[in-house]
């Protein structure tokens, strides 16, 4: 039982420290185009950036919103990599913890399968606004990413210690982002 014990609190601490990290990159991606590209009035903030997105052009805009995606795929990319080998735990909650922010892709397809037509603010959709692009074609992209990404992890995951070692990596995903939520605000406000 103890052993048990720490090894909970071992994950929970990798998610406690990767999954910020998964979540500052894809952030620091935009961040840093949109300053690049001149725009005014950039702030960097736990979930998000701000900027004065008429001080840049359409194409400029999407190509900010478009990058923090990307910096997640290849963090999931590299992730594959060094896991590829070997179980490296660090690595799968790295590649994970960046991909939830990418749920909001299914939320927007149920909507829109729904017969409403949202107009939120999330990287696919705000990428899709500013090239003309459906913005429903690149959520349904988006959506099998993720599902084939978990998909390949998770199976790591389970030839690992099964069902589990699944409870485990959830559990320090959600860690991970819970912690992130009540302090990463105090830390990029």
């Amino acid at each position: 039982m103890k052993d048990s014990a720490i090894k909970a609190l071992k994950y929970i601490g990798i998610g406690i420290f990767a999954v910020p990290i998964s979540i500052v990159t894809h952030e620091i991606g935009h961040y840093l185009v949109y300053q690049l590209f001149g725009a005014s009035n950039v702030q960097l903030h736990a979930f998000s950036v701000s900027a004065d997105k008429e001080s840049v052009s359409n194409l400029q805009n999407a190509f900010a919103a478009i990058t923090g995606p990307i910096i997640t795929y290849l963090t999931v990319v590299f992730a594959y990599i060094m896991t590829s080998k070997n179980y490296q735990l660090f690595w799968i909650i790295l590649a994970l913890g960046g991909l939830i922010g990418r749920i909001v892709n299914f939320i927007y397809i149920y909507f829109r399968t729904a017969g409403y037509n949202p107009n939120p603010n999330f990287d696919e959709f705000n990428f899709s606004k500013f090239t003309s692009i459906e913005p429903l074609i690149l959520s349904i992209i988006t959506a099998i990413l993720f599902v084939i990404i978990y998909a390949v992890f998770l199976k790591k995951a389970w030839k690992e210690n099964g069902l589990k070692e699944i409870g485990l990596i959830l559990l320090s995903l959600i860690s991970g982002v819970t912690v992130w939520n009540f302090v990463g605000g105090l830390i990029l406000p």
